[in-house]
């Protein structure tokens, strides 16, 4: 630690308690891992990455086994400026859940979390409406340039870390 650090936690604590101070800052910088694997297992994390051109168009995300079991997705806008139309989630048993007027995403926005409705399949593909503002003249000169998104996902929490938030 340095000095003034020292000398700030003994005017705060007492120059007696600067050493049970410092060991439990150390404990709880150790601590800190432990913790934030359990938080990032419910954290959102990347499907799929499109580049959106300058006309309209309707992409379709593919999902596999690892994206079963997913709770919740929404969209990043990486680079460009999005206009997103709608999105429509398609489950395994015929089920779909169409989102309309999503608006628009400037690079580091992210839209609204939406909810993969509760079925007896799991989602199964995503498709995307939206175009990038601009044009490709636009483009050229390096005024505006093509939208980049990346759709991200939500999983449950698995049954064990639910019967550990409970404890």
């Amino acid at each position: 630690m340095s000095s003034s650090f020292k000398h700030h936690l003994s005017r705060v604590f007492g120059s007696k308690s600067l050493p049970l101070v410092g060991s439990f800052l150390m404990g709880l910088v150790l601590l800190t891992p432990l913790t934030a694997n359990r938080a990032l297992a419910s954290e959102w994390r990347e499907l799929a990455q499109k580049t959106v051109d300058y006309k309209a168009e309707v992409d379709k995300v593919k999902l596999g086994r690892k994206e079963q079991n997913l709770t919740s997705i929404k969209l990043r806008c990486d680079q460009g400026t999005v206009n997103l139309k709608q999105i429509e989630l398609f489950m395994s048993d015929g089920e779909s859940k169409k989102v309309d007027n999503l608006g628009v995403l400037t690079n580091g926005l992210s839209s609204r979390a939406i909810t993969v409705p509760k079925s007896e399949g799991h989602l199964e593909r995503i498709e995307l409406a939206y175009d990038s503002v601009g044009s490709q003249a636009l483009g050229l000169a390096g005024v505006a340039k093509k939208g980049k998104i990346t759709v991200l996902g939500k999983e449950k929490a698995s049954d064990k870390e639910q019967a550990s938030d409970k404890d």
